[in-house]
Formats: C-alpha cells, structure tokens, sequence
C-alpha cells in the first residue's frame, strides 16, 4: 500500500511539473505577443514624412481615389455598424453604397456578417458604437477598365443626435467622436498609408458640428505630422469652405466669365432662333 501511495505521489508531482511547464509556457508566448502589440503601436507613431499635405475634394470617394490619391491608400468607409453595407441591397444612397457600387466591398462586408456585424450588436451605446473597426486590405474598384487598389477601413459614425434622444450625455457624444476620428487616423498610420481619403466625419445628420470635427482633425495632424502623408478630403459642397479654410486649402479655379459685345452674337433671320425651332407636340422649352 505504501509502494503504491508512493508511486501515486510521484505522478502527481510529474503532473504538476507539466502543468507548471505548460503554464510558464503559455506566460512566455503571452509577453512575446504583447511584446509584438507593443512594437506595432510604436512603429504606427513613426512619421513616414515630415509633414501632412491636405486636399480638400467635393467629389466622391472613389473619385478622390482615381484623381488624387498616390502611393498606398486607405478609404474610410463610414459603414454600418450592424448591417452590412448598411441598405445597399435596398437601393441606399450614401458613402458606404457609393464605395459598394465601384467595387467588390460589398460581397467582403457580408462575408463577415458573422464574425463582425452580428457582435456588434451588443455594443451600439445608444448610436454612439464603439471604436471597433473592419479593416480589408486591397479593395478592388474598378472604372472604365481601370483598376485600383485601396484599403477600406470600416468603422462607424457615432450619431450625436440620436444619442441625446437615447439619454446619452454630451461628454459621452464628444468623446465618442474624438475617439473615433482617433482611431482612423491610428489606423492608417499603422498600416502605412500614403494616401487617407476620409469624409467630413460625423457632420451633417450624424448632428455633430463641422468646426468641431475639424478641431479634432487639426489637433491629430499638428500633434503626429507626417504620420499619414496624404489626407484627402472628400466632403459635400456644404461643409467644402469649412475644410478649405481650415486646411488652408486653395480656392478652386473658376473660369473667369466671357464678356459678349452687345450684338456680337446676334444670329441673322428667325430661322436660326431656338424660339422658333419646330418642338416634337408635348416638349415644352423653358
């Protein structure tokens, strides 16, 4: 009985040295991989230039990526947070869409409906979401036979004005938007983008004002330059001056306007009048 209590004790201490091997293991692959999380948020802060150069675009993105973007690019795609591609089989229009319609985003989104969307539903803090993110490497966007590649960061807009319907407070929608545009602008400098073509983030019906978005853009830039090279900014025609004054950003050229001498363009005899001009019976020039 003894020899065998014996033997049972020596097992058990066998046991316990694996255990013990397998858990100091397990710490030491731990450290390794935070050691490596480490080095990644540190090489993100490495400016890769010297300064941000900004452009300021009241096209689309996919436009901005065809006409103003060089070297590596990364589009900020402000993308539902539980659905994806948000209503774009139900014939939305709006950012995400427009990025769906000119690429192969879409099938992408849904193939991670499981694994990104449906979580998210846990986290929607009243319309205020989370920092969590979808990032695709290499989107495919394609125009007249031409074909990009561009980076596609998923991540979605807080929305101020549903937040306070839902009791949120206003420190809570500052800071979610301060976070957020944090977050992207991190984002790309850590994937080494050249080129970051972002939209007027949270304006508009999202109910956060344009000055106070770019405030938070300015004091991410003058605080990390040349941490992303390249900002593009594609944003509506109402919130344009608010971005050119801002960034400095040079006023569009306009043609200057053709100055006709009276009469120099008169037309001879009634024939060549477009008043005059035979119209198919129901069209009606106004």
């Amino acid at each position: 009985m003894a020899e065998a209590d014996a033997d049972g004790a020596q097992a058990g201490n066998v046991e316990a040295r694996e255990v013990a091997e397998i858990a100091e293991e397990d710490a030491e692959a731990a450290e390794a991989e935070e050691a490596m999380v480490s080095d990644g948020a540190a090489g993100a802060a490495t400016p890769q230039a010297t300064e941000t150069t900004v452009k300021v675009v009241t096209s689309f993105a996919p436009e901005a990526l065809y006409r103003d973007a060089t070297g590596k690019t990364m589009i900020a795609d402000p993308g539902a947070f539980t659905r994806p591609g948000g209503a774009y089989e139900d014939g939305a229009f709006g950012p995400e869409q427009i990025l769906c319609s000119e690429s192969n985003l879409y099938p992408i989104l849904v193939a991670h409906k499981r694994d990104f969307y449906d979580k998210n539903r846990d986290y929607r803090r009243g319309s205020l979401f989370t920092d969590r993110a979808l990032y695709v490497p290499e989107v495919l966007f394609s125009r007249g036979g031409d074909v990009r590649r561009a980076d596609v960061l998923v991540i979605a807009e807080p929305v101020r004005a549903f937040a306070l319907e839902n009791h949120r407070s206003e420190r809570e929608c500052d800071k979610a938007l301060a976070d957020r545009i944090e977050a992207i602008f991190r984002i790309a400098a850590a994937n080494g983008t050249e080129t970051l073509i972002v939209g007027a983030f949270g304006c508009g019906r999202n109910g956060y004002p344009v000055e106070q978005v770019i405030e938070l853009i300015q004091n991410w830039i003058a605080e990390h330059p040349g941490a992303v090279p390249n900002v593009v900014f594609a944003v509506p025609r109402m919130h344009a001056d608010a971005f050119r004054e801002a960034f400095g950003a040079p006023e569009p050229e306009r043609p200057a306007p053709v100055v006709v001498a009276e009469g120099e363009n008169d037309r001879e005899g009634d024939d060549e009048d477009w008043r005059n001009v035979e119209l198919p019976e129901g069209v009606t020039l106004r």
